[in-house]
């Protein structure tokens, strides 16, 4: 029986990737750092930290990867006003869960700044019991660290878990923490491998509760 559901956030919960790139090619810009396409399909659903400390080593640069993960939050919450919408399906999905008593979290790779940032301007910023960020944890997916994480705090076990991702390394982690993975393609996902999710859905409008108890 599913007792909790670990929703990612870009791309699950808002579209909110191509704002993130904005702003990170902004703040990478003014360092002289400009990444490729193939940089961004590797690093796609992993922690802002660990994006920026890669493409700092990759260049030999002196750098803290941390002030420019600050710099890149604030210029994403300037950038977000007014241009989020909560993705199709996912508030008829949450509300079913929580009248079905299934907990629901959100577990992203994003700095908790900009997760909260997210989730304010769409008004779910009070709906989820727990929010894990990419500051929450030694180690970010598709380490399982963070969903494993996830389901001690919220009081369950791995197994009675579902997760909600459209990312690689979310997918990879998910199955890694011993939980069912159900994965949503956007335009975000070309080139990433979702053949390990359990299931693979076009838009959460496919889903409610009883499609989660069958994976």
């Amino acid at each position: 029986m599913i007792k909790a559901v670990l929703f990612d956030l870009d791309g699950v919960i808002v579209d909110s990737e191509t704002i993130s790139r904005e702003a990170s090619d902004t703040v990478l810009s003014e360092v002289g750092i400009h990444q490729t396409e193939e940089e961004r399909k590797r690093v796609f659903g992993r922690r802002t930290i660990d994006n920026y400390r890669d493409a700092i080593k990759a260049r030999n640069l002196d750098l803290d990867p941390g002030e420019l993960v600050e710099k890149k939050n604030r210029v994403f919450a300037d950038l977000i006003r007014g241009r989020l919408d909560p993705l199709p399906g996912v508030l008829d999905l949450i509300g079913k869960l929580k009248d079905d008593r299934v907990k629901v979290a959100v577990v992203s790779s994003s700095p908790l700044d900009r997760v909260n940032a997210s989730l304010e301007e769409v008004g779910l910023l009070l709906e989820f019991e727990l929010i894990l960020s990419g500051d929450c944890c030694e180690k970010g997916k598709p380490d399982p660290e963070p969903f494993l994480l996830a389901a001690e705090q919220l009081g369950v076990e791995p197994g009675e878990c579902v997760v909600i991702e459209d990312a690689e390394a979310g997918i990879r982690a998910g199955k890694a923490a011993g939980m069912k993975v159900l994965a949503v393609r956007s335009p975000n996902t070309h080139g990433q491998d979702l053949g390990l999710a359990d299931l693979v859905v076009d838009s959460l409008e496919e889903v409610d509760g009883e499609v989660l108890e069958r994976l």
